[in-house]
């Protein structure tokens, strides 16, 4: 179902600038790998950074990086700006990723195919903290 792959335009290690909500703009993405799914296509697996994702259980404090989240190639491309850099070393993602082909392999998981400051807002809503944009 899943199989590791390359995509024309993103490899495994970039690190990209994207359009990020109002309040992050220094917030990065590292492509921590790339897979195709027999239906969904390419999967670019992402990685961020400098985020500020409010958790309302613990006011005062922000989650600043997300170690994995999944995305149509698609998707990456309405998101990312420019490449700030050719290759960095990958975040720690494996966990985040384990769980995720778990339940994709279970039918109960997707990609996202909004971008990923779209994404970032949905996740922070469903944490219950507030839609900022």
């Amino acid at each position: 179902m899943l199989k590791d792959s390359t995509s024309p335009r993103y490899k495994v290690g970039q690190v990209w600038r994207y359009h990020t909500r109002s309040h992050e703009e220094t917030s990065t993405l590292t492509i921590v790998k790339i897979e195709r799914h027999i239906s969904l296509g390419i999967i670019v697996h992402v990685s961020l950074k400098g985020l500020r994702i409010r958790h309302p259980s613990h006011p005062g404090v922000s989650v600043d990086t997300v170690g994995h989240m999944p995305f149509s190639e698609e998707a990456m491309d309405q998101s990312v700006t420019a490449l700030a850099q050719e290759y960095a070393p990958l975040p720690d993602f494996y966990e985040g990723y384990q769980q995720w082909r778990q339940a994709i392999e279970e039918g109960q998981a997707g990609v996202f195919t909004i971008t990923v400051a779209e994404s970032v807002d949905f996740m922070e809503q469903a944490l219950g903290g507030p839609n900022r944009n």
